[in-house]
């Protein structure tokens, strides 16, 4: 009796078509080479969670404002398309699939976000969101985070134990299981991973750009319920609702903490890029400032500086948020 053969299923392929539709189908936005800084506040109606990797990891991630727009924007594209032409939506389904899981299919389309340009590294000129508790904004500083004077530790962290739907095996009685359920990766993972994340509802995120096309992106996504972080489907990073403000800060990649002379880095930069800062002549002042500095604790991993984050082709050498700069 012949063996039968058992087809296997085809790698996911970019459709040509949908990838024009998308691009014809994409925003487009006003200057971003404003120097002025604004204030995002996102108040969130369910906790997000935001993890650096898919692990079971202990510290909480935060939330990254170029990547969570660089997702809406593909929304956006997706939702013109639709209108254009429905009978494409196989074909639209199929490319967004393979996009969320093959670098080199991602589209980037424009954002409303200006760029820089450090070293030879092109960089979103934005912060990571900066959780807020109480009426302080916290930020990252090590392992700890700055309130006021104070260093404290990630408040109101909780992780997902009470939600998990598993039983465990009776004392000295194994169950014999026709069929068991795949954790390992699928819809089933999350009943296998804990996942830690904190409680806050608040996030402050810095920017220079169009303002009136990050107003419209974050309309978009409150009033479509695309939620900020991972396991949106779930209910988690709802958003409630934003707001934007001018802001007085002056540089968007640092902030300054305790002293004038010690500041904490607020956006994750690949590792030569900010070797390349500490000389203030060859430096970009509207990130940085115009000052000297030097790496006090360099927090320096393995990561990505710009979206789309959670594909592995993007990660490099980097500092991470958290890392502490010394005035010269």
């Amino acid at each position: 009796m012949a063996k039968r053969k058992t087809s296997v299923p085809e790698p996911f392929v970019a459709s040509p078509a949908a990838v024009e539709l998308l691009k014809q189908s994409a925003w487009t936005f006003g200057a971003t080479d404003s120097p002025q800084i604004y204030e995002l506040r996102v108040m969130l109606a369910t906790p997000g969670v935001f993890t650096p990797a898919k692990a079971d990891i202990l510290i909480p991630g935060l939330p990254t404002l170029d990547g969570f727009l660089s997702f809406v924007a593909f929304r956006t594209a997706m939702s013109n398309a639709l209108v254009q032409q429905p009978n494409a939506i196989g074909e639209l389904l199929w490319q967004w699939n393979a996009a969320l899981r093959d670098s080199s299919l991602w589209i980037n389309f424009a954002l409303p976000l200006r760029r820089a340009t450090v070293g030879t590294a092109e960089i979103f000129d934005c912060s990571i969101g900066l959780p807020v508790s109480g009426i302080d904004v916290l930020i990252p500083a090590g392992a700890f985070f700055v309130r006021g004077m104070n260093l404290e530790t990630y408040p109101q962290v909780t992780d997902s134990v009470a939600l998990r739907r598993r039983v465990s095996e009776p004392y000295h009685r194994p169950l014999a299981l026709s069929s068991q359920l795949n954790t390992g990766s699928g819809p089933n993972k999350a009943l296998d991973n804990r996942m830690y994340y904190a409680l806050t509802k608040e996030y402050h995120f810095y920017f220079r750009g169009d303002v009136n096309g990050v107003e419209r992106l974050m309309t978009f996504a409150r009033d479509r319920r695309i939620g900020m972080g991972k396991k949106t489907t779930l209910g988690y990073g709802q958003i409630a609702d934003f707001q934007i403000s001018l802001s007085s800060s002056t540089t968007t990649f640092v902030l300054p903490i305790f002293t004038n002379s010690q500041y904490a880095l607020i956006k994750t930069l690949p590792y030569e890029a900010v070797l390349a800062q500490r000389d203030r002549h060859k430096a970009d002042p509207l990130l940085f400032g115009n000052k000297d500095f030097r790496l006090l604790n360099p927090i320096e991993t393995t990561g990505a500086y710009k979206p789309p984050y959670w594909l592995r082709g993007k990660q490099t050498q980097v500092l991470n948020y958290g890392t502490l700069l010394l005035l010269r």
